[in-house]
């Protein structure tokens, strides 16, 4: 697809600005969608290393990623307001604006990182031992988060550029520097792991530290071409941290920020509650994920591209370009998810054996992929659903949807399944109601259209 471009001169660089007129849902899709898979890859080649270890290593990175994940969730606020404004300010041709948004959300982001990092070191002890997991488990999975959690402020810089260049509508070269880090990674993993390549036999240290110095390599690059304005949104000016500035990203990105940490620490309460059915539920929980992994990436793909789209057409006053946009991104999504979704069911024993040698975990693995599986198309609705509007900077409505399908819908059955006495399948059967209800309740708030006057309601 050939894409036309204005190139707009700013004191000493040029920015290259693609019209929202130019862009495709598909065209942005796509990229985001490989880059997505080929992230998911390191993801699996991580635990089909792992599992070589046993049910004890794979619970503990289980865990681990779990424990690190929540703690990423003001970042990923962060990256809500960052997509809106940015995509908002290329709409409506200021890059410059889109340059000092980025530089603004990259130093909050490193804030944030170094604040983490402290609180991980010192509380992931008391926080992984709360999920009762077995002695061997707890150690490694206390280890391998402390690990992990020193790569935050180079994942936070991959992170605040990667969106920035995605939300200007350059989702292709997120896609090269991912190809290059997955490489990296990949390398890492099999050679500290296993001790190949001439590299220690580290097992789930190794593990920890392929995936840190993977980042720390995505960010050296992502660096470099930045500084040599070689991205589509470029360094800025000092000076970029002001107070309305940052008050627009907080204003965009705080209730993204609570729904991420809702959202979270929900998805933690529940994993704690698959916990109390032991190592092996732990541990098929975690495969299963990995495995319906392909699907959830081909969702974050549209969701990035309808974010892009809905932000880029509002900035530009064309709110039906908008509507017509996420809407086609969500057709889309459920089409594309829940085919994946049947086809990864269908094959999930074989795919769970992959990973691990334990017919009672395969077993547990392969329920958990079926009830899940069937909910891809509910699933999909929420990927390019929420991201559409969260790309207007409407992110209270997702907030409020989140709420009501994971903390009062999910959880609350899952333990009263689990004090009834009902089997592991049970709690996996709650992920059945909470996206039902997420996918309807986003569709309807969709439909309102009221999510396109939001950000300027707010300024």
């Amino acid at each position: 697809m050939s894409t036309e471009v204005d190139k707009a001169q700013t004191q000493d660089e040029s920015v290259e600005i693609t019209h929202p007129e130019s862009l495709s849902v598909w065209g942005l899709a796509w990229p985001s969608i490989l880059s997505n898979l080929l992230f998911a890859s390191v993801g699996l080649v991580s635990i089909k290393m792992v599992g070589s270890l046993g049910a004890e290593a794979v619970a503990a990175v289980g865990t681990g990623q779990r424990i690190f994940w929540v703690f990423q969730a003001l970042l990923m606020a962060v990256m809500a307001g960052t997509t809106a404004l940015v995509a908002r300010a290329i709409g409506s041709g200021d890059p410059e604006e889109a340059a000092q948004v980025t530089r603004a959300s990259l130093g909050l982001c490193l804030l944030i990182s170094f604040f983490t990092c402290i609180l991980l070191w010192l509380g992931a002890d008391s926080m992984i031992g709360l999920f009762g997991l077995d002695e061997v488990s707890k150690n490694l999975s206390v280890t391998y988060t402390q690990i992990l959690v020193g790569f935050t402020p180079v994942f936070a810089i991959s992170m605040v550029l990667g969106t920035a260049q995605r939300a200007a509508g350059d989702a292709k070269t997120p896609l090269y520097i991912g190809l290059l880090t997955n490489i990296v990674n990949i390398i890492l993993l099999l050679g500290l792991v296993e001790g190949r390549y001439g590299m220690p036999q580290m097992g789930v240290v190794g593990a920890a530290l392929a995936g840190g110095l993977a980042f720390t390599f995505n960010s050296l690059l992502v660096l470099a071409l930045w500084f040599g304005k070689r991205l589509a949104v470029s360094i800025g000016k000092a000076g970029s941290m002001t107070r309305e500035r940052l008050s627009q990203l907080i204003t965009i990105s705080y209730p993204a920020g609570l729904e991420s940490f809702i959202f979270q620490f929900g998805m933690l309460s529940f994993f704690w509650i698959v916990a109390l059915y032991g190592t092996n539920a732990v541990a098929a929980y975690g495969i299963g994920v990995n495995v319906l992994m392909l699907s959830f990436t081909v969702g974050n793909g549209f969701a990035i591209a309808g974010a892009t789209l809905t932000g880029q057409h509002l900035g530009a006053s064309d709110p039906d370009k908008a509507y017509e946009s996420g809407f086609k991104a969500a057709r889309m999504t459920v089409l594309s998810m829940g085919t994946l979704g049947i086809i990864l069911a269908v094959f999930s024993r074989e795919l769970a054996t992959f990973f691990i040698d334990d017919v009672d975990v395969v077993d547990k693995a392969v329920i958990f992929v079926w009830m899940l599986g069937i909910m891809q198309p509910f699933m999909a609705i929420e990927f390019s659903i929420g991201g559409a509007v969260r790309g207007a900077g409407d992110t209270k409505s997702p907030l409020i949807i989140t709420m009501i399908g994971l903390v009062l819908i999910r959880v609350p059955l899952a333990y009263l399944f689990y004090r009834l006495g009902l089997s592991i399948e049970w709690i996996y059967a709650t992920l059945i109601a909470d996206y039902f209800v997420k996918g309807v309740l986003l569709a309807m708030r969709y439909k309102s259209r009221r999510w396109m006057k939001v950000l300027n309601t707010n300024n």
